[in-house]
């Protein structure tokens, strides 16, 4: 049985996007990241009318619950110069327009001059990430791992993280075009390439812009 976002907490759809739409957004997320000289490129809709229109596109939305907005956009582009780890985590900030000192909305950071908060764990269960994948990602080439159901216990402490049963991880392996699903909440790492090719996946967060406490704006509304 194919997993699922609601019990599994991720979930990967195969051929969201045509060969012939993808080499055009490869060249595009080529340009933006040699444009902003990053591997890890935030707020991505503002540097491309392209990607910001691919967040609201019909092949995207559709993955989701109707109602549902981008609110954060981010370009990876692992490459073998720029081929990091990511250890074992949870997606537990979001990105606002300003800081605002609200009950059940702690720590603040800043992450490229934009504040970021850790919301309250009802409005990260509520939101949906979509990965797009724009290269072949597998287990040598920094593919995402995940362990499925985690996203049910909420927001685990830096001890449980730790100590987490980490055995039935599962390795996202995507084909360009492929759409990876996931929870916030899910526990999930990525390895460092072993065979670094190019690993350009685009990040899109979704959310309903109505669970936000009313006092604060999404960055990207």
């Amino acid at each position: 049985m194919s997993p699922n976002i609601i019990s599994d907490g991720y979930e990967i759809h195969r051929k969201v996007i045509c060969h012939d739409r993808l080499e055009i957004l490869r060249q595009e997320a080529d340009r933006v990241a040699d444009q902003a000289g990053k591997a890890c490129v935030r707020h991505l809709r503002s540097h491309s009318t392209l990607f910001d229109s691919l967040s609201t596109s019909e092949e995207l939305l559709s993955l989701l619950p109707k109602g549902m907005h981008p609110v954060r956009s981010i370009l990876f582009d692992k490459t073998e110069s720029e081929n990091w780890p990511v250890p074992w985590h949870q997606d537990l900030t979001i990105a606002v327009v300003a800081e605002k000192q609200i009950e059940g909305y702690r720590p603040w950071s800043h992450k490229d001059s934009s504040p970021h908060v850790q919301p309250p764990v009802s409005l990260l269960e509520s939101m949906i990430t979509i990965r797009l994948h724009l290269d072949e990602t597998t287990a040598t080439n920094g593919a995402l791992r995940v362990i499925p159901q985690s996203h049910n216990k909420g927001k685990l402490s830096t001890l449980a993280l730790r100590d987490y049963n980490k055995e039935e991880a599962i390795t996202c392996t995507c084909s360009p075009g492929d759409a990876l699903l996931m929870s916030p909440l899910i526990l999930h790492s990525s390895s460092r390439s072993k065979h670094p090719n190019r690993r350009r996946v685009i990040h899109f967060e979704y959310a309903h812009q109505e669970y936000l406490d009313e006092n604060l704006q999404w960055h990207e509304s």
